[in-house]
């Protein structure tokens, strides 16, 4: 777990990221576990990503997201995950 804090929208925004992995690309990729069925919510593995990329200062380009669902043995990788800025409005509404 790689523990984070992160300022968007003037409100701090806490967590742990269950786990990265180097890509063969150069990247990485945050990958948050899920125990459940139910859909998680993407906000919050952007937000993983964002915490990841500027934790490593790298471009947010190169970091995927990924929710692992342990009960299915099943990765979803949304498409589109908000940067910074579209973090910021969401965290704030």
């Amino acid at each position: 777990e790689a523990p984070f804090q992160l300022v968007l929208g003037g409100r701090t925004v806490r967590g742990r990221i269950d786990a990265v992995y180097a890509t063969d690309e150069g990247g990485f990729e945050v990958v948050d576990w899920k125990t459940g069925r139910t859909p998680a919510d993407p906000v919050q593995l952007a937000i993983y990503r964002l915490a990841w990329a500027e934790l490593r200062q790298v471009p947010l380009d190169r970091v995927a997201a990924a929710f692992y669902y342990v009960v299915d043995d099943r990765v979803v990788r949304p498409d589109d995950l908000p940067g910074r800025d579209e973090l910021s409005v969401l965290v704030t509404a």
